[in-house]
């Protein structure tokens, strides 16, 4: 019994199909690789950063007037993340003079940083890290009670 042609090349191109399949799903198509300690501190040393929004959890924006003087301070504020782990918060409309200071440190699965600054202490998740955006969460007064907020940084150039 001779096997018809049409057969043959199907089965052809349904190896070829098969292996191409195979070999495209094994590839690694990483689009968020894991964040390393001189990746995450390299955007975070690139630029000073201020306080552009503060947003619940879910993104939508916080009204100013529910926020504690204190968050409402960071509005005016520039942070500046140093190689040698300090920060330094500078004051924009003063010529950057350096208002208040302290350390920072990328935990070590760089997910968060730790912060020692007079009134802004704490380990912040990073929820968001790239040239544009740095967004901080933090515990903080919204209408008087405590409640998890993000912090939303854009780059001062």
């Amino acid at each position: 019994m001779h096997t018809p042609r049409i057969f043959t090349s199907l089965l052809r191109s349904s190896v070829v199909t098969l292996l191409l399949l195979a070999f495209i799903t094994a590839c690694n198509n990483d689009n968020n690789p894991t964040p390393t300690t001189s990746s995450q501190t390299e955007l975070l040393v690139a630029n000073n950063w201020q306080v552009s929004n503060v947003t619940d959890t879910n993104g939508q924006t916080i009204n100013a007037s529910r926020l504690s003087f204190t968050t409402n301070l960071l509005y005016s504020l520039s942070m500046q993340f140093r190689n040698d782990n300090t920060v330094r918060a500078l004051d924009p409309k003063q010529s950057n003079v350096v208002v208040n200071q302290g350390t920072w440190k990328l935990a070590s699965d760089n997910q968060s940083m730790d912060v020692v600054v007079t009134g802004f202490n704490g380990n912040f998740p990073i929820v968001q890290l790239n040239r544009n955006t740095l967004i901080l969460r933090q515990q903080a007064p919204v209408d008087g009670k405590n409640a998890p907020i993000n912090l939303e940084f854009k780059p001062v150039l």
